[in-house]
C-alpha cells in the first residue's frame, strides 16, 4: 500500500482530534423523519423550548410542550378601552336655560357612563349623581367652547344602591345639547373596572396638593398633549393618599391662557375614580389641573 504524503496524514490527524472532542451524551438526530418518528418539527419544538425557557419562571423545557403563551392583559386591556366610551348611545336633546332631566339607575349598578355633545354651538352643562334628596356624591360643571369637536365622555365609578343621575343645561335657550347615558352589565361593569386601574397603575402620577379653599392657593399641574393626539384618557383618583374626596378644576387650553374647555370637578375620589375622555383636535393643547379642596385632601392625575 501507497504511504500517505505529510499534508494528509497531518488533516487525518486533525479529524481524528476533531472526532474524539464532539459530545456523546446524545445521539444526533438526523432531519426529516427516521425509523423512530423524529422529525425536524421536533426539533423546532426543542429549538423553541430552549429559546424561550426563562430562569426562575417555573418553566422546564425539558418537561416538553412548549412554554405558557404570553398573557394577554394588555391586549384585552386596549380592546376594552376602545369599547369603554362608545358614541353611538341612544341620545336625548336637551333645551339651554336651565331644562333638568333625571334619570334612575338601577340599585345594582356600580358604573355609569354619559356622552354629552352639541351641534357645533357651545355646550354648558351640570351634571350630578345623588343619593337619596340631600346627598350629592359626584358633580361636574362642563363649559366647553364647541360641544360638537369636543364632546364630553366620562366614566363613573360608585357603591350599589338607589341613586340619580340629574342633568341641568346652563346658559341661555340658544345653547340645546344631546344627552346618552348607558349601564354597564356586569361583564361590561368587570371588564371597564380592571381598564381603568390599569390605566391609572400604568401612567405616571403626580400629587395634587390642596389648598385654601378661602381664594384658592392649591396646587397646580400641567400636562402638555402632543400635537399628533387627537383625545387624552384623564383618570383622578386618590386611592393611594389616603382615600380622600377629590376637588379640582381642569382647564384644557389651546394657546396661552386660552380656555376652551373647562371641568369643574367634585367626586367621592377613593371608592370613586373619574375616568373620562377629553378630546384635544389640532394642536398646542395643554390641561391645566387645580386642586380646589383644603391641603389635607391630595389627589393623582393621569393623563394618557
Amino acid at each position: 500500500m501507497k504511504s500517505l504524503s505529510p499534508p494528509c496524514k497531518l488533516l487525518l490527524v486533525a479529524l481524528s482530534s476533531l472526532w474524539t472532542a464532539l459530545p456523546t451524551t446524545e445521539a444526533f438526530v438526523p432531519v426529516g423523519p427516521t425509523s423512530a418518528g423524529v422529525s425536524s418539527r421536533s426539533q423546532s419544538q426543542r429549538l423553541h423550548q430552549a429559546i424561550h425557557s426563562v430562569p426562575g419562571s417555573g418553566y422546564d423545557p425539558t418537561a416538553g410542550g412548549l412554554p405558557p403563551p404570553p398573557a394577554a392583559a394588555d391586549d384585552d386591556v386596549d380592546m376594552i378601552l376602545a369599547d369603554m366610551f362608545p358614541m353611538d348611545i341612544p341620545m336625548r336633546k336637551m333645551q339651554g336655560g336651565g331644562t333638568v332631566r333625571t334619570w334612575d339607575i338601577p340599585p345594582e349598578a356600580e358604573r355609569l357612563y354619559y356622552y354629552i355633545r352639541t351641534n357645533g354651538r357651545p355646550l354648558k352643562a351640570l351634571v350630578e349623581l345623588w343619593v337619596g334628596p340631600i346627598r350629592r356624591i359626584h358633580s361636574v360643571n362642563i363649559e366647553n367652547e364647541d360641544g360638537a369637536m369636543t364632546p364630553y365622555r366620562a366614566m363613573l365609578k360608585f357603591k350599589p344602591g338607589t341613586k340619580t343621575l340629574k342633568i341641568s343645561t346652563e346658559g341661555s335657550h340658544e345653547f340645546p345639547l344631546e344627552f346618552g347615558a348607558e349601564v354597564p352589565n356586569m361583564v361590561k361593569f368587570k371588564q371597564s373596572w380592571k381598564a381603568t386601574q390599569a390605566v391609572f397603575d400604568a401612567g405616571p402620577k403626580t400629587i395634587v396638593q390642596g389648598g385654601s379653599t378661602e381664594g384658592g392657593g392649591g396646587s397646580v399641574r400641567y400636562f402638555n398633549i402632543p400635537d399628533t393626539v387627537e383625545s387624552v384618557q384623564m383618570v383622578l383618583w386618590s386611592r393611594d393618599l389616603g382615600k380622600r374626596t377629590v376637588k379640582a378644576k381642569i382647564e384644557v387650553l389651546q394657546g396661552p391662557n386660552s380656555i376652551r374647555q373647562l371641568y369643574d370637578l367634585h367626586c367621592g375620589g377613593s371608592t370613586q375614580p373619574y375616568h373620562a375622555i377629553i378630546p384635544t383636535p389640532g394642536t398646542g393643547w395643554t390641561i391645566r389641573v387645580i386642586a380646589t379642596n383644603y391641603m389635607e385632601f391630595p389627589f393623582e392625575p393621569v393623563v394618557t
